[in-house]
């Protein structure tokens, strides 16, 4: 079933005239040409038309219904066109036909349309979207100056020509200033105040619409209008409740804020879109000009906003330029201060080796001296002789009976032996020398006859196998000792040792005892503990380096001193640890009642890189020579925790070899803590540092605080140009 509703023959007509209404212009017009409909209402139609003698596009309105229409509304926008005639921004009149039938005027084609349209498809960035509200507030300040209010502006009623330049157009609604009749605009785009039927036209209103204007091309929609304020002018019934409706909402209504959520809009466009749309009008822009003068304000500062900030950023990126070239001196000063300081602490320090080595040897030769001056000594040669033409179990026994008589009631070789002890040590305590351990002798065949001070666990056992006794460099083990092993023939410096007496590391300095023959008959020895030997040289050693123990700048120098010796060990040379500071008796006990004394001296040797330099060249005689070292890691430090450790830590080194030893190849080390030997460098690296950032702090204040009186003042400056405009 065909449900259309059927017209009748008047409506059938109607639709016809109006068809051919559509198809043709109502009328001609002399000198132009009609080209096409452009639209129409209820009461007029436009079309495009063109000017047969310049050939410009024009728009025609005709009122073909002219019975129907209210002519004062039509008589009032041509007249308020004619008044802003002269406007680069509002669509000008070009010529009226009020007695033709139907009327017309003529006025400006526009090509691109209405804003409307735009805002319906792409919208606009905020640049273009405050470019044509500018506009619009000059087309206004024109319309304003020439006394004329819009009091309908929206986005309809806004065309863009073909460069996008606004036209101001639809004067329907428009006041002259000095009017008092109401006139009511378009929701969301109208103020409040104009809601009410019996307000005063007011330039305030049309501040108001640009606010709305530019509310919704940052964000898409004017201002207020939502779901439930539609629905509810909808049930509203006639124009005033409609108009009651929409101030109550206003007026009810939090400001709006989604502008202020939109990326890229700047504080200033904020203010502006408030001010316009501020709900008193005494609270909003006054007219339009001072909207416009709040845009070019803004303009201004965004202008000027970069000037200031490349004033601020270029002194500091001049500085960041310069500081790259400061920091690099700086840190080639720094370096050649540190090689400076570590190079007069290594020369310091090896000297202070080769003093400590000097010493050393000094001391070895001072007591080795001793020994031989006794031994031929012609009183001490003749007891010695007696003695050791009796059998070794004989004078063992002899001593092991004697060694606590009185001195007058022991035998004569004891007693010419005890005295030479005795004289020894006293002239070593005058002397400020450290004492013997003690002094021994051995027969021919090894066995230990003589010990002071006597020790029940040596007297009478068999010491062959140590260097002391046969000078081969090295320990034989006790139960293999090579037959062909005979006692020294020279005098001779042992190699280091652990004795089997104090469990401390030592050396034993021997002399031969010969016959008239020049046989050999025993060997007299004497043994000190190494540590005992370095001792009363570390504090010597200080005071001829320095005079107070004190480097040129008065920081008192802490150096460590420390014997190794270079040997053999299963085929490869090894750097031992002979004497360190850490090598105290009650470690080495610890060490040794733990079981972990082997252990402990697999940790105590140096890298195999120090060897190697250390070491010139190996052909059998272990030439050794003086190394100076700027990274020394201490073997000590690998003794226990490396936290609670006080020599795992990083140092320098200079090494020096004990050369009168022969074959035994001791070295001395003398060691200082890298961190002390940098300290003064530090420090003052430390206090320049802090010195340059806060000089550079303080210029990057200065720069900001300049730059921040300078734009106050220009703010100022324009503050006063505003208000003064």
């Amino acid at each position: 079933m065909d449900d259309t509703q059927r017209q009748d023959d008047p409506d059938l007509e109607l639709a016809r005239q109006r068809s051919i209404e559509e198809s043709r212009p109502p009328a001609s017009i002399p000198g132009h040409t009609f080209l096409r409909r452009l639209g129409g209402g209820a009461y007029g139609v436009v079309w495009l038309a063109q000017e047969d003698r310049t050939g410009k596009l024009v728009a025609v309105k005709f009122f073909p219904h002219s019975h129907e229409l209210n002519w004062s509304l039509v008589s009032r926008e041509v007249e308020k066109l004619a008044a802003v005639y002269t406007s680069h921004n509002i669509v000008r009149l070009l010529d009226v036909g009020w007695n033709a039938t139907p009327p017309w005027f003529i006025m400006e084609y526009v090509e691109n349309g209405s804003l409307a349209g735009h805002l319906a498809t792409t919208g606009f960035p905020i640049n273009e979207s405050v470019r044509i509200i500018t506009e619009i507030c000059s087309a206004l300040v024109d319309a304003h100056g020439a006394g004329v209010l819009h009091c309908d502006l929206k986005p309809d009623n806004v065309l863009l020509d073909s460069q996008l330049r606004v036209r101001l157009c639809d004067f329907g609604q428009a006041r002259l200033s000095n009017e008092q009749n109401p006139s009511l605009g378009t929701l969301y785009y109208m103020a409040p105040e104009q809601a009410g039927l019996s307000t005063r036209p007011d330039a305030r209103w049309d501040v108001y619409a640009v606010g709305a204007l530019l509310y919704q091309m940052l964000t898409g929609n004017p201002p207020h209008r939502c779901v439930e304020l539609q629905q509810r002018l909808q049930q509203a019934t006639g124009l005033e409740q409609r108009m009651q409706v929409y101030f109550e909402a206003v007026r009810n209504s939090s400001p709006v804020t989604r502008h202020r959520n939109v990326a890229g809009v700047d504080r200033h466009l904020c203010e502006i879109v408030d001010s316009c749309l501020a709900f008193s009008p005494e609270d909003r822009f006054p007219n339009a000009q001072a909207v416009l003068d709040a845009f070019r304000a803004r303009s201004r500062h965004r202008a000027r906003r970069p000037l200031l900030v490349v004033g601020l950023v270029i002194p500091i990126l001049l500085i960041l330029l310069v500081l790259p070239f400061m920091v690099n001196a700086f840190s080639r000063n720094l370096q050649d201060a540190e090689e400076q300081l570590m190079r007069r602490a290594l020369e310091s320090d090896a000297l202070s080796a080769r003093l400590q080595a000097a010493a050393l040897e000094d001391e070895i030769d001072n007591r080795l001296d001793e020994l031989k001056a006794l031994v031929a000594s012609q009183p001490i040669r003749a007891e010695l002789e007696l003695l050791f033409g009796r059998p070794v179990p004989a004078i063992v026994a002899e001593t092991q009976h004697a060694h606590d008589l009185p001195l007058e009631n022991r035998p004569p070789w004891m007693q010419a032996l005890d005295a030479a002890w005795e004289n020894s040590q006293q002239i070593a305590q005058l002397r400020g020398r450290s004492r013997d351990t003690s002094w021994f002798l051995n027969a021919s065949d090894g066995t230990q006859v003589w010990r002071r001070d006597y020790s029940g666990q040596s007297v009478g056992k068999n010491y062959q196998f140590r260097d002391y006794f046969h000078g081969r460099g090295l320990d034989f083990s006790p139960k293999q000792v090579p037959s062909t092993v005979a006692p020294i023939t020279t005098p001779h410096i042992s190699i280091a040792y652990k004795s089997t007496t104090t469990g401390r590391w030592s050396v034993a300095l021997s002399v031969p005892v010969k016959d008239k023959a020049g046989n050999v008959v025993g060997i007299l020895s004497r043994s000190a503990h190494l540590g005992d030997l370095q001792q009363r040289l570390r504090g010597a050693m200080d005071e001829a380096v320095t005079g107070t123990g004190e480097d040129d700048s008065g920081t008192r120098v802490e150096r460590l001193i420390a014997l190794a010796e270079l040997r053999k060990e299963a085929g490869e040379q090894q750097l031992r640890l002979l004497d360190h500071p850490s090598l105290s008796e009650t470690f080495l006990r610890a060490a040794e009642r733990d079981d972990r004394d082997e252990e402990m001296l697999q940790k105590l040797t140096l890298g195999n890189d120090v060897v190697e330099q250390i070491v010139a060249g190996d052909n059998g005689q272990k030439q050794i020579r003086e190394l100076r070292l700027r990274s020394y890691r201490d073997p000590a430090g690998n003794i226990g925790p490396e936290q609670t450790n006080s020599y795992a830590k990083e140092w320098i080194a200079a090494l020096a070899p004990v050369r009168k030893t022969g074959a035994t190849g001791w070295i001395v080390i003398v060691q200082e803590e890298r961190n002390q030997v940098l300290a003064p460098v530090q420090q003052m690296a430390h206090q320049a540092l802090r010195q340059g950032l806060a000089a550079l702090f303080a210029a990057i204040l200065g720069i900001a605080f300049v730059w921040g009186i300078v734009w106050g003042v220009v703010l100022r400056t324009h503050s006063r140009t505003a208000d003064s405009g």
